[in-house]
């Protein structure tokens, strides 16, 4: 059973039991009100009929005082005393019956059906009136009796009147009730029809709402524009579905980097591989001839060198990101030595100046990631530097951050590029990424080695005239006043 369908009832059911619950309660206690009301005026009337006959029989034995007769005519008298001293177009008098003690009548003006029950003549006493109602063909009589002395004899003054009015007072009341109520009930029942089901509409939303980002329509939103606890429901919500976007776009962009990265990493092995290969054949299917085996050798030995630095920047990529390093002090300058020499051979194939500029300093490093780190930038900005040309490495030591800077005036890159290439194997130019032997995965790494030294690296560059790369520590510990200057 759906929600909305769930509150109409329940309210409903619910407005139907209070409605006629309270309906009942009201025109039962107003009924037994106005019977109350009646059953005290019908006793005082007794009482003042009993006060009546009781100082009219005083009266007449002060003036009669031998006269004894038989009580039937003083009886007969006394009420023809009474009954002329009342008002009998009032409607409010009832009738009369007086009986002495063995319930023999004595005087009557009784209309009313008799009944065989009379139990509220039984054991009456001097001052005491017992009442009961009785329904007599289907009509309610109030029956009031008491027991008074009339010329020093006992006898019981039997009142009676028809009720019957109160209690069709009461069927109307309910007859009433019961149209108002059914009224009321269907008026309900058509309004809370669309009040439950605009209560519920905001649920039936994210119903959907869920249900397309469940087929994959993770951009689907709630939109609620009530202020209620459903507004900040919906906000919630699309808080939620904003995080299970942002998860889904990182783990389908997570697996597009493992494709590209198993893409990039086969199709760099697989070129330095084949020529291997076929020149491994073709020593061992050719005669000794000096020059094309050291040709061979030669070539088998730098793409086996390409293979091992494109492994080390793998298991490199996968290190920095998983491990926690150790930094101890070093001495920068001593780092950036030992870069220039290992790059010896590249620049003399170029015939490029390295260019070292700047204040020794000592930093908390990880040596070996930062002497990669640099390596990577300057093989970067040799590649791309044209034959006798310029690289500058400086280091400068301010406001205790001290920044080294490789500096070339190569091909440079546009700006659309610069927000990406320090994206695992993102290359600017493919053609010349092949030509130098590039996999694109150096820049990535730089990245998260300053990420270790918890260094910021920028990169600016413009097309056909350089690029400058920065990497900026905040642990500068002390500076040495030493000027360095070195040109190789």
């Amino acid at each position: 059973m759906k929600l909305w369908l769930k509150i109409y009832l329940f309210s409903l059911l619910l407005l139907i039991f209070t409605l006629n619950i309270a309906g009942f309660i009201l025109i039962q206690k107003l009924h037994n009100d106005v019977m109350e009301k009646e059953v005290n005026k019908c006793i005082a009337q007794q009482r003042f009929i009993s006060s009546q006959l009781r100082i009219n029989s005083i009266s007449m034995q002060k003036i009669n005082s031998d006269y004894s007769p038989d009580i039937n005519m003083p009886i007969s008298t006394l009420m023809c005393e009474y009954n002329s001293t009342i008002d009998h177009e009032d409607g409010y008098q009832g009738e009369i019956e007086i009986l002495n003690q063995q319930d023999k009548i004595l005087y009557s003006d009784v209309n009313f059906p008799n009944s065989d029950e009379k139990a509220e003549l039984e054991d009456l006493s001097l001052g005491t009136i017992k009442y009961i109602i009785r329904t007599l063909d289907n009509k309610q009589y109030l029956y009031v009796s008491s027991l008074l002395k009339v010329y020093n004899v006992p006898v019981k003054i039997y009142y009676t009147k028809d009720i019957s009015s109160i209690y069709t007072e009461k069927m109307k009341y309910y007859t009433l009730f019961m149209k108002l109520d059914i009224l009321i009930c269907s008026l309900f029942a058509v309004f809370m029809f669309f009040i439950s089901r605009l209560i519920t509409k905001p649920i039936d939303t994210l119903i959907d709402s869920t249900q397309k980002i469940s087929l994959g329509q993770y951009s689907e939103r709630v939109r609620i524009k009530s202020k209620d606890e459903f507004y900040v429901l919906s906000n919630h919500f699309n808080l939620m579905a904003q995080t299970v976007e942002d998860k889904i776009n990182e783990l389908e962009l997570s697996n597009v980097e493992k494709e590209t990265f198993i893409n990039n990493l086969t199709h760099e092995l697989k070129t330095p591989l084949t020529s291997i290969i076929g020149y491994a054949n073709l020593i061992r299917g050719s005669k000794y001839n000096e020059k094309l085996f050291f040709e061979a050798a030669d070539y088998i030995y730098k793409e086996g060198k390409r293979l091992e630095q494109i492994a080390f920047k793998m298991m490199d990529l996968i290190y920095t990101k998983n491990q926690e390093f150790k930094l101890t002090p070093e001495k920068i300058m001593r780092i950036i030595y030992e870069v220039q020499k290992s790059l010896i051979v590249k620049l003399k194939d170029k015939n490029i100046d390295l260019i070292i500029d700047g204040e020794e300093c000592i930093l908390d490093l990880e040596k070996d990631l930062i002497e990669m780190a640099l390596c990577n930038l300057v093989e970067n900005a040799i590649k791309a530097s044209g034959n006798n040309s310029k690289i500058y490495l400086k280091v400068c030591d301010l406001n205790n951050k001290t920044s080294i800077s490789i500096i070339d005036s190569g091909s440079g890159m546009a700006k659309e590029h610069l927000d990406k290439i320090w994206q695992a194997f993102y290359v600017v130019d493919k053609a010349r990424t092949r030509k130098s032997n590039g996999a694109g995965i150096g820049l990535s790494i730089c990245k998260k080695i300053a990420e270790v030294h918890n260094a910021d690296i920028k990169i600016n560059s413009e097309l056909g005239k350089g690029t400058e790369v920065t990497i900026t520590f905040n642990n500068s510990i002390a500076s040495v006043n030493k000027k360095i200057k070195a040109i190789y």
